[in-house]
């Protein structure tokens, strides 16, 4: 492309383009842009008469990128995102910062960094506002959507437009009380745990879940994990381990589980028990799963938002609960 070609480009063309590469959609890209479709159609026209190609080509599901596309796209993200640099302001102040950041993660892993987090808050940034819940079934679309700011989960993979960073990884484990069966056992076999009813918390099924591969390598033997109580609630899970349960959860709400038990009176005594070895022999990351720390990509380059991920991923690497990557 010469010169001559090369002031035909304009900023809202390569936005546009980034933009319909995303949402995979002219229409869904023009509402994103707060533009009309036919606009934006007239520039994906002279998009496509400047780089002389498709670009895209049209499927029952949406817009597919060209090859020639995909190379485009390379190239074009790290310019806009270095535009973004220039308007982002060189500095922070923490004092003064007053902004509420949406959090997704459940029980299990926040254990691992709020209350250092809550803390060091306190004191650098008391202006900021925090809203912390757990996840819904959407996931990544809370991300994208806007619903979430930063979330902390359990997966293998992520969406292009949303970016991820491994903290570490986390152990599960098994409690049982003396309520249960094989509670005299110092371990236990998939067979023996599944011959009983199972409560599992914030530990869930889903095709981006890091435990799925395993999961469908156990069902080959004819081991369906099933958990009879599925609960985000600490109070139910404490409750169904009472009444003879098996709780399968996370080693960070495994400890928290043992301290607040022995503080109530009238329960039964229980036990942290390790995961099956058939489990752990089947899982590729030998029972120790990621956990990731994921936000969308249009607060790479902020400031605030990179001070408060950062935090996170500090305190979650000093937990105890935590392996860290190698």
């Amino acid at each position: 492309m010469h010169l001559d070609e090369i002031l035909k480009l304009d900023i809202k063309l390569l936005v546009a383009f980034v933009t319909i590469m995303k949402e995979g959609s002219v229409s869904r890209a023009a509402e994103q842009l707060g533009v009309t479709q036919p606009a934006l159609s007239k520039s994906l026209q002279r998009l496509r008469e400047l780089f002389k190609d498709t670009l895209f080509t049209r499927q029952a599901y949406g817009l597919t990128p060209t090859a020639r596309a995909t190379e485009l796209h390379d190239a074009i993200q790290p310019i806009l995102d270095s535009l973004s640099d220039l308007m982002s302001p060189s500095s922070l102040n923490l004092k003064t910062l007053d902004r509420r950041f949406k959090l997704r993660v459940d029980e299990g892993d926040l254990e691992n960094f709020i209350e250092p987090l809550l803390a060091s808050m306190q004191y650098e940034a008391p202006q900021v506002c925090l809203s912390i819940s757990s996840w819904g079934e959407s996931h990544f679309e809370e991300i994208t959507s806007g619903n979430a700011d930063i979330g902390i989960m359990r997966v293998s993979d992520t969406p292009n437009n949303v970016r991820s960073k491994l903290i570490g990884y986390l152990d599960s484990c098994i409690i049982l009380s003396e309520a249960h069966p094989l509670y005299q056992q110092n371990k236990v076999t998939v067979s023996e745990l599944l011959e009983h009813k199972v409560v599992t918390h914030h530990l869930r099924s889903d095709h981006k879940n890091s435990f799925t591969k395993t999961e469908q390598k156990l069902k080959q033997r004819g081991h369906n994990i099933r958990a009879s109580l599925e609960t985000d609630s600490l109070m139910v899970a404490m409750q169904a381990v009472k009444r003879g349960l098996a709780l399968v959860t996370s080693r960070s709400i495994g400890d928290l589980f043992l301290q607040v038990m022995g503080e109530k009176s009238n329960f039964y005594p229980v036990k942290l028990v390790e995961i099956p070895d058939e489990v752990i022999e089947l899982d590729e990351y030998n029972g120790r799963h990621p956990i990731h720390i994921c936000w969308h990509e249009r607060f790479n380059n902020d400031l605030a938002h990179r001070w408060l991920r950062e935090k996170i991923i500090t305190f979650m690497r000093e937990s105890p609960w935590m392996h860290p990557p190698t």
